[in-house]
């Protein structure tokens, strides 16, 4: 990349890429990179601001990530603006304190009192709700600071040029409430231009992806002449969702029949969904170019392989090996030379991926190793944006409005009991009835995410004046923009109690539970 304007030193945020997220929604690109390889950037760019993002880590931890050695936190070559761990950091390097006050720790909604005289924070209320997540804070600023805003301790800090900023809360964040005003400020002081649009990224990520598997270097497989260029088949993963659907939809024009699009019935689909895929798949990518699309039928042995485990992650891990199989075996059919998926930012760092974030949950499509380059354009990008791409695309509503379904499907809403097929049918009919409802009523578009999940609990009830001792399911929606926090969607009572009945009617479930927990602490998915 090239001119970028903004550096993000990842120190392993959850909410690091949501940074770059909110940047790119104002229209400002940026890179994020973690500190070892900070240095070797500077040298070659001269950004106009730099951000440190959040962590996991406390500056007072041993082995903590440090500032990077060629970074000017004067302020003098460009603006700084340190999030969270990011202030505590730049505080803790110029002389001042950094304290774990057992009265001022904020994890979650939170309200500060800010100074609106502050460039930072023009235009914002002077108390507002934002977003924290912190056990430290910065308890006696640098020589040359002030204080900028509260919030029972230092929620901002700036230096007395306006070049060197320090925000305790996350900006970046949704619940924030006016974090994109501020980062708006930000882009503002730091004189950054709008460079980032859709039609752009499109045509970066075709042009990043033809360069990558149009190479003049022979494959082991398929040795041509000296200087020759290979033109590789690329196998793609498609699951009929917005993501894996508008990255065939991007590459299909460029790849043309170089691209396999590949499917597969896993047995965990909801009801009715193989047969949207195919539809959605033919139809929207169909006049995009896309030639070569299939569906292989392996339920069974998904089945079989997740089954023996109640674990949640070794249910991901044994989905894995059966998903890394079928794709290895479309890889030596087809002679492929590259495999590409739409794995988002969300996936990545929930799996520990990116710079030091900690591993959340293993994500069925991130860090296999392959025989082949495995691609992941999608890889700096959240839900929304891709909707957005899909939108620009033209794609029907049908795809970019759907909602998300993890790849692993209803294996991972049978929770503490073992998978089967009774189970898996069971759930696949629960999440249809619940489903039904909600279009019903119109509600849908109010949702981000619907889960149905058999609870591994059994208990006892009264049906038809007679004991009965059967199923509980919990049911589980969701509002969020990014997917790295939710709130709980509340629904009215008379359709809680119009979900209940229906679900009960069924002679094997006895209980239903409303789970209202946000993101954090809970993910959105029960594993």
């Amino acid at each position: 990349m090239k001119d970028i304007q903004i550096l993000i030193v990842d120190y392993g945020s959850q909410y690091t890429l949501v940074i770059g997220r909110s940047l790119r929604e104002l229209g400002v690109r940026s890179l994020i990179l973690p500190p070892k390889k900070v240095d070797q950037w500077l040298k070659e760019n001269d950004p106009k601001t730099v951000i440190l993002s959040g962590s996991n880590w406390s500056v007072h931890n041993e082995g903590a990530p440090e500032l990077p050695k060629s970074l000017d936190i004067t302020g003098k070559k460009y603006f700084i603006l340190g999030v969270c761990y990011g202030m505590q950091l730049l505080a803790h390097k110029q002389g001042g304190k950094v304290a774990r006050p057992h009265d001022h720790r904020e994890y979650g909604p939170a309200v500060v009192t800010l100074d609106t005289t502050h460039p930072l924070f023009s235009g914002v209320k002077e108390k507002t709700e934002v977003w924290a997540s912190h056990g430290d804070t910065v308890s006696k600023l640098p020589k040359g600071f002030r204080s900028i805003a509260v919030s029972g301790g230092i929620a901002a800090m700036s230096d007395k040029t306006n070049r060197v900023l320090g925000i305790q809360f996350h900006p970046e964040v949704a619940d924030t409430k006016e974090g994109k005003k501020m980062l708006q400020n930000f882009l503002k002081i730091s004189g950054c231009k709008k460079d980032w649009n859709p039609e752009d990224l499109i045509r970066e990520i075709q042009k990043e992806v033809l360069d990558i598997v149009t190479s003049p270097k022979p494959s082991p497989d398929r040795r041509g002449k000296k200087g020759e260029v290979i033109k590789q088949k690329v196998i793609l993963g498609v699951s009929g969702g917005v993501d894996s659907t508008t990255l065939a939809a991007i590459l299909a024009p460029v790849l043309k029949d170089r691209l396999i699009c590949v499917a597969i019935d896993t047995g965990g689909l909801r009801a009715g969904e193989l047969s949207e895929l195919k539809a959605n798949t033919g139809s929207a990518l169909g006049k995009n170019g896309l030639k070569n699309f299939t569906v292989i039928d392996a339920g069974d042995e998904f089945i079989k392989n997740v089954s023996t485990t109640i674990d949640g992650e070794e249910k991901r891990a044994r989905f894995r090996e059966v998903y890394k199989k079928i794709f290895e075996e479309q890889i030596a059919k087809y002679n492929a030379g590259f495999i590409v998926q739409g794995t988002l930012a969300t996936d990545i760092i929930e799996s520990g991926k990116i710079g030091e974030s900690a591993m959340i949950k293993t994500h069925h499509n991130v860090g296999l190793l392959w025989k082949v380059e495995d691609l992941h354009p999608f890889r700096n990008l959240f839900k929304y944006e891709v909707r957005e791409l899909a939108r620009t695309l033209k794609l029907p509503p049908a795809i970019y409005e759907r909602n998300p379904f993890p790849g692993p499907g209803l294996y991972l809403r049978i929770v503490g009991t073992p998978v089967s097929k009774e189970n898996i049918t069971l759930v696949r009919e629960a999440d249809k009835t619940v489903s039904d409802i909600l279009k019903k009523h119109k509600i849908t578009k109010d949702i981000s995410q619907l889960i149905v999940a058999l609870i591994g609990i059994n208990s006892v009830g009264v049906k038809g004046d007679e004991r009965v001792y059967g199923h509980s399911l919990a049911v589980r929606a969701v509002q969020t923009v990014d997917f790295m926090t939710a709130k709980s969607y509340y629904f009215p009572e008379e359709i809680i109690n119009e979900i209940t009945s229906a679900l009960t009617k069924h002679k094997d479930i006895v209980r239903v539970f409303f789970d209202m927990t946000p993101k954090p602490p809970a993910t959105t998915e029960f594993e």
